[in-house]
C-alpha cells in the first residue's frame, strides 16, 4: 500500500508544485509554504514508505519550532485551508490550519 492523496488538493493548499526527491517514481516529495510573517511549513512525503515529516521553521531561529515524523499514514487531505494527515481507519493524526497563520488544531501522535 501507499499514502493516498490528491496532488491538486496539495497544489492548491501549498500554492506551488512540490520538490521531487530523486526520481518522481520513487514517490518522495517536499511541499512547502511560507506565510506573510516568514514562517515556513514543510511537509516531506514518502508515499511508498507511508511516512511523512511535518515541520515549522522560522529563519531567525536556530532550530525548527516543531518537527514530527509520522508513520503508518494512509491519507493526506488538503481542503478548506487545512492539511489533514490521517492514519489507519481515517483516524485524524494531525490537522494544520493554513489561514490566517499556521496552527495545529488536532494532534494525535
Amino acid at each position: 500500500m501507499f499514502i493516498k492523496f490528491d496532488e491538486f488538493e496539495l497544489l492548491e493548499l501549498f500554492e506551488k508544485e512540490p520538490m521531487v526527491i530523486g526520481d518522481a517514481a520513487a514517490g518522495m516529495f517536499i511541499y512547502s509554504k511560507k506565510d506573510d510573517l516568514g514562517f515556513t511549513l514543510v511537509l516531506t512525503v514518502s508515499i511508498y514508505e507511508k511516512q511523512c515529516n511535518l515541520s515549522l521553521v522560522y529563519p531567525n531561529f536556530e532550530t525548527s519550532i516543531f518537527e514530527f515524523e509520522l508513520k503508518n499514514i494512509d491519507r493526506i487531505i488538503g481542503e478548506d485551508q487545512k492539511l489533514k494527515i490521517l492514519r489507519h481507519n481515517s483516524e485524524k493524526s494531525i490537522e494544520v490550519i493554513f489561514k490566517p497563520h499556521f496552527a495545529l488544531k488536532k494532534l494525535v501522535l
